[in-house]
């Protein structure tokens, strides 16, 4: 059984699909007006999609997160780049202060974060601070995001093969270079719709494969059954 949150991502496909059998019924198929809708369509289904893997990231971290909550896990057993990411925003705050306003702010740190620090404690990870960072799902945010899970490089633990290995990347990184000119506005971009169905096809096939690698991860790292 996949995630929540992969489930509502392969909803959020029906969506993207559902869209690209939008037509004008008064156009026939080789009108110009035609031609100028499904080149319309297929730009708005490239931006809908980036948005939606955009979204399975946000939502399987939060799935993640609300699990380990649940589960009170032990503050120093979550890796250590986690910890110190989920710290940073604290710790920023109380170095841009001078030193001898300090006490408040470091009283407010022991109480939030101090249990990340102190062996056999727990407390609430909040999912905010994990993907703050993230403006996008390129190809680099996603290896960075997995990483603080220990998986070293996602895109090698799902690739199967080494003559493969360099395709998810580089679809993941063209779907979002497109939505990204599309969305601000160049309208000399085009989309076809071999474009639309490559780039889901790869997304789908990415989140499977990387939310099954996130299960097992978790899995090994706290020693319970995979969470999906």
């Amino acid at each position: 059984m996949p995630s929540t949150s992969f489930q509502g991502f392969l909803q959020a496909l029906d969506e993207v699909t559902d869209l690209g059998k939008a037509s004008h019924p008064h156009f026939g198929p080789k009108a110009p007006e035609s031609l100028r809708v499904a080149r319309a369509i297929a730009r708005a289904q490239i931006v809908l999609l980036s948005s939606h893997l955009e979204r399975y990231i946000y939502a399987v971290n939060e799935e993640v997160i609300a699990l380990l909550n649940k589960e009170q896990i032990h503050g120093d057993k979550l890796p250590e780049q986690l910890r110190l990411l989920h710290s940073k925003l604290s710790t920023d705050a109380i170095g841009e202060m001078k030193w001898e306003n300090w006490a408040a702010k470091l009283g407010s740190f022991v109480a939030d974060e101090g249990w990340f620090w102190t062996i056999g404690a727990s407390g609430v990870l909040g999912h905010d601070r994990i993907l703050a960072w993230m403006k996008l799902p390129k190809p680099d945010s996603l290896i960075r995001y997995y990483r603080y899970w220990g998986i070293e490089d996602i895109f090698k633990m799902v690739t199967k093969t080494q003559n493969t290995r360099a395709s998810p990347p580089l679809s993941i990184q063209g779907l979002v270079d497109l939505r990204n000119n599309i969305a601000h506005g160049d309208f000399s971009v085009q989309a076809t719709e071999s474009d639309v169905r490559l780039y889901m096809s790869k997304a789908r096939l990415f989140c499977e494969r990387a939310d099954r690698a996130l299960s097992k991860r978790l899995a090994s790292l706290y020693n319970f059954p995979r969470p999906w």
